[in-house]
């Protein structure tokens, strides 16, 4: 497992403040739910991949956060969402594409 940490993103200020700081920085979100088995299996993978790069995770509840979702245009979970330069560059929905992850996740730390 990764000993890399996700920020589980608790309230729209903090997820605003965070996209604020990381304007230039990729940053994934993930976007979940307690009661989603997809989603408790996807995520390990997903930390263990993001793992060599210098880049951010965002872990967050569509359950308990639904205006950041809602506003972020999720309707399924799990969502894996890579911002990069303030503008979505790749979405990964339901069926993730990990390998599709990791050629972005090259291009967006590469600078």
């Amino acid at each position: 497992m990764s000993d890399q940490l996700a920020i589980t993103i608790q309230t729209k200020e903090q997820f605003e403040e965070l996209m604020m700081e990381k304007e230039k920085d990729p940053v994934i979100l993930y976007f979940s739910s307690e009661n989603c088995s997809v989603c408790h299996a996807v995520f390990p993978k997903l930390m263990n991949l993001v793992d060599d790069y210098p880049i951010t995770v965002a872990k967050i509840n569509v359950d308990e956060q639904m205006e950041i979702a809602g506003q972020s245009l999720v309707f399924t979970v799990p969502t894996i969402l890579m911002m990069y330069e303030g503008r979505e560059i790749l979405r990964e929905s339901r069926f993730v594409d990990f390998a599709n992850i990791e050629r972005t996740l090259g291009f967006a730390t590469s600078n």
